[in-house]
């Protein structure tokens, strides 16, 4: 059971779940293969590099990527936002949770950034904007997967 899940009041229901793109994987294992390809061109173009290649450039290339791909893999699985039929409420972090909860009334805008692999791979960066005048209010989640529709759904709800 998910935290939003569990912080449901009696009546209410989710319109729209969230969570963070597993894509946002893609830019790093590609960096990390370019990284290797041109490791392996430098060793075999001088052949006595080739061991130091297997035995160094790999197992460093693929701990970098790993370390890379541990924090997104954290990200998608602590981080949730949700439109119900009442409020947006969004969670981060795992030991030190952020929680934020806004009634539907108070939602001001609902902003949308892509980059290119987000266009490609549909997500992107989400921010919806309170009445508040406190800038910790908004909601704000990082390659959100099918951000388009999260703010076209928000945007649709009565009293926004």
């Amino acid at each position: 059971m998910s935290y939003i899940d569990h912080e449901l009041t009696a009546g209410e229901r989710i319109v729209l779940a969230g969570h963070v793109s597993w894509w946002t994987i893609v830019p790093r294992t590609l960096l990390a293969i370019v990284v290797l390809a041109a490791a392996a061109v430098a060793a075999y173009a001088l052949h006595w590099l080739v061991p130091l290649f297997w035995l160094i450039a790999v197992p460093v290339v693929f701990v970098l990527w790993l370390l890379m791909v541990a924090r997104q893999i954290f990200r998608v699985a602590t981080t949730e936002i949700a439109i119900t039929d009442r409020r947006v409420m969004s969670k981060t972090g795992w030991l030190r949770t952020n929680v934020k909860v806004t009634p539907l009334d108070k939602v001001n805008n609902v902003n949308v950034q892509q980059s290119l692999f987000g266009n490609m791979l549909d997500y992107g960066n989400i921010e919806v904007t309170t009445a508040t005048a406190e800038e910790n209010d908004n909601h704000f989640v990082h390659a959100l997967a099918h951000a388009d529709r999260f703010r076209n759904t928000l945007t649709g709800m009565p009293g926004v």
